[in-house]
């Protein structure tokens, strides 16, 4: 399953087990094991207790006495073997989850553990054995089976079991990043015949006409990704998932109403994923920075992915305008990122900015303060503070801010110098030529 923890830092903890007739190991305590010595309780207590402190060999020698006493308890060999793997000896906690499991055949949360032993050790035919096992409990762990599938490069062994998955449960991100690993991995030994291979077998799987689109644009061949999208067009009309291909054949090709069409039916589609949606809006608007004439578009495009997925993307835009250098919509653009992300450095930083170049200066200065409040540490937003201020003839202020900001400076002598100019004005605004002159003096020394 994805939720086990398979990098093996030992942190190893106890999954939630599904309800069964074995009540599971990590539930149990003394008091279920019948009755007992007050040798094998105290014992058994202070293996917890050793455990619970991370004193591992302790609590093993503790584990071994209860064994001496009840050779034939599970839940001391389980007990043992974790203590075992979280001191970093596998093949000893694998030896004991095995004594564990033959005492307690078909029992979950041993098998889960001694799974993890088999990853961990990369012993992979092990782990492919046991995993089946675990499918019974919880069809997730089919995905486990397919990483593993994709570590001993068994890459069609691996993808089947993806789309049966999202045949029966619904496409899912975290399948698609493995789908596309395997792809990756598979070099030369998948090709895009072994996929056409299936669509033979199974021409109705719209799956399969995806994997091979997936295949030709990783390739380049935005043709064969066309062709291959018109196929599955006519097996599923409605398919949403043909225009990922059609729209960029289409940009490619100059057929921008097309291309828009396509783009259009992708962003309005509930079973088109978000990533893959934010992918076409991110290339058109690549493309519209080479064609400012489909500005319009870009616009209505956002406009449609903010509606549909509730997903801010005015930062998204705003950089782009900032970019293109048109700051009067990159200001109106940052307002509204400001609005929903108010405490976003880069969008308070950023629009902060453009409001100083605006002449905004009242507004600067409110925007400044609250970036200081948030990041106290962030020499900008006392430098534009300064700035604002002396543009109000605020030099009081402006001073203040500047004196303090300077501090956090570190190995900028651009910014330091910034800093000293901005004081020297404030100095000589306020009267006070002397200090004026020994900042500007400073100013002049950074940058030679």
């Amino acid at each position: 399953m994805r939720n086990i923890l398979l990098i093996f830092s030992f942190l190893w903890f106890a999954l939630p087990a599904q309800a069964q007739e074995d009540i599971a190991l990590n539930d149990v305590n003394v008091d279920d094991l019948g009755n007992v010595t007050d040798k094998f309780q105290e014992s058994f207590f202070e293996a917890l207790k050793q455990k619970a402190i991370e004193n591992y060999d302790r609590a093993i020698t503790a584990l071994d006495q209860c064994i001496a006493l009840q050779p034939e308890e599970a839940i001391l060999y389980f007990e043992k073997g974790k203590n075992m793997a979280l001191s970093g000896d596998t093949e000893g906690a694998e030896s004991n989850y095995l004594k564990a499991l033959k005492l307690r055949p078909k029992q979950r949360d041993i098998m889960e553990s001694l799974y993890e032993v088999y990853y961990a050790k990369q012993e992979f035919d092990k782990a492919i054995d046991l995993v089946k096992q675990l499918i019974d409990f919880d069809v997730q762990y089919k995905e486990d089976l397919a990483r593993i599938y994709i570590r001993t490069k068994e890459f069609d062994k691996a993808l089947a079991l993806l789309d049966q998955l999202d045949e029966e449960l619904g496409k899912d991100t975290y399948r698609d990043q493995m789908r596309r690993q395997a792809y990756a991995l598979s070099g030369g030994d998948l090709k895009e015949q072994a996929i056409e291979e299936r669509i033979k077998a199974n021409p109705e799987a719209e799956q399969n006409y995806l994997n091979l689109i997936y295949v030709f644009s990783e390739q380049g061949d935005t043709q064969k990704a066309y062709e291959t999208a018109q196929k599955l067009l006519k097996i599923n009309p409605k398919s949403d998932a043909a225009h990922l291909a059609l729209y960029k054949f289409n940009l490619d090709k100059g057929n921008i109403e097309e291309a828009v069409r396509s783009m259009d039916k992708v962003l309005k589609s509930t079973s088109i994923e978000v990533k893959a949606k934010h992918s076409v809006l991110n290339d058109f608007l690549l493309f519209v920075e080479e064609h400012p004439e489909f500005e319009n578009e870009l616009e209505e495009a956002i406009a449609l992915f903010s509606e549909k997925e509730k997903i801010d993307v005015n930062q998204e835009l705003a950089s782009y305008y900032l970019k293109n250098d048109d700051k009067e919509k990159a200001l109106s653009y940052y307002v509204n990122a400001y609005q929903n992300e108010p405490e976003d450095f880069n969008v308070i930083k950023n629009l902060m900015i453009l409001q100083l170049e605006a002449q905004k200066f009242q507004e600067t200065v409110k925007l400044a303060q609250e970036g200081q409040d948030l990041y106290p540490s962030q020499p900008i937003f006392y430098l534009i503070s300064g700035v604002a201020n002396n543009s109000l003839e605020n030099f009081t202020a402006a001073i203040n801010d500047l004196e303090m900001g300077i501090d956090y400076v570190i190995e900028d002598p651009t910014m330091k110098s910034d800093f000293y100019t901005q004081l020297g004005v404030a100095y000589e605004k306020s009267g006070d030529p002397t200090k004026a002159a020994e900042y500007k003096k400073r100013a002049t020394e950074l940058m030679q």
